[in-house]
């Protein structure tokens, strides 16, 4: 480059960093230059002259869940504005995957937001120390200064009990989400403040995924109870489909929620009583605390997101012929 445009080296990453100034005449003749080799900067390059990548890695269990793709979405359009890419892994549920791949994302990123890890505590805080920032979504962390952005899912699961009861619910079966899942430890603690004389939690393992959710459908009804908690609307939808093939209605023969307001809950027939958040804005607040960490990529701030009940056709009384929709939140 530098000899095509008759310049050194150092005009030339002048030129195209913008680091310092550099004359009319010379600036034109690596302009030209660039136009005629078809010249593309190397980020990777260009980021260890900088010392800084412009890029941010994000680590999510299952992009192939809508609710990781829509908060994997808001990270990406709020990295944009400010001129950064983003790296993603996909670990496909696997604990022990999430560690290698923030650390190998971080290489060639400033640092990770890391959604929903599985991992435990310690592994955690080994893992902050060892890349430059990280930021969790949906994880928080007693005692160390990671920040993150969480929902609070006992304040979420608490109003669907609250609803189930109301309508006369009094047997519930739950479709557990994964054991070392944050937020389903979340769910549990409400689930045992919700519990009761009137109203009975039946545990069902379950997972994570819509597979999962049509796998533990027939449990769920053999189980007796009349309406169906699901870890997400990802396993409701899976639940959803099953009763569908055994051709029990919902909600006349047997009540479905869900968790997290996906686009397929309100698509769904019928659609969906479930809680809502908005998961961009998740994305987009784990950017801005990436952003605001700092050189050492620590601030300890955590920034709860309140989930609101939206309720809709896949609930109703026991022993109703029929629901009528009603709508806690306005739809999007």
């Amino acid at each position: 480059m530098a000899r095509e445009a008759g310049v050194s080296p150092a005009t030339v990453s002048r030129v195209l960093t913008g680091s310092k100034p550099v004359s009319a005449e010379p600036e034109q003749r690596v302009r030209a230059a660039v136009a005629r080799l078809g010249y593309r900067p190397n980020p990777a390059a260009q980021g260890l002259l900088r010392g800084t990548t412009s890029a941010v890695g994000v680590v999510v269990p299952d992009l192939s869940n809508p609710y990781f793709a829509e908060v994997l979405k808001g990270v990406t359009n709020a990295a944009q504005h400010a001129d950064f890419r983003t790296l993603v892994a996909d670990t496909g549920e696997k604990a022990g995957a999430e560690r290698d791949a923030a650390l190998e994302l971080s290489r060639w990123a400033d640092g990770i937001v890391l959604c929903s890890p599985r991992m435990s505590q310690w592994e955690l805080t080994e893992l902050a120390s060892a890349v430059p920032r990280l930021v969790c979504v949906n994880r928080r962390s007693r005692g160390s200064r990671i920040p993150a952005v969480a929902v609070d899912f006992e304040a979420g699961v608490a109003s669907i009990c609250r609803h189930l009861r109301e309508l006369g619910h009094r047997r519930v079966a739950y479709l557990r989400g994964p054991s070392r899942a944050w937020s389903e430890r979340a769910r549990q603690r409400a689930l045992r403040t919700a519990g009761g004389p009137d109203l009975e939690i039946v545990q069902i393992p379950c997972g994570s995924s819509s597979v999962d959710g049509h796998r533990a459908a027939d449990v769920a009804l053999a189980s007796g109870a009349t309406a169906v908690m699901a870890f997400s609307d990802y396993v409701a939808l899976g639940a959803l489909a099953r009763f569908d093939e055994l051709g029990v209605a919902v909600p006349e023969e047997i009540s479905l929620t869900g968790f997290d307001d996906i686009a397929l809950s309100r698509l769904v027939s019928p659609r969906l009583t479930t809680v809502t958040v908005d998961k961009q804005d998740l994305g987009r607040r784990a950017w801005q605390l990436f952003i605001d960490s700092g050189a050492d990529g620590r601030t300890g701030s955590t920034v709860e997101v309140m989930p609101e009940l939206v309720v809709r056709g896949s609930t109703a009384a026991p022993t109703a012929a029929g629901s009528i929709e009603r709508e806690i939140v306005h739809e999007r």
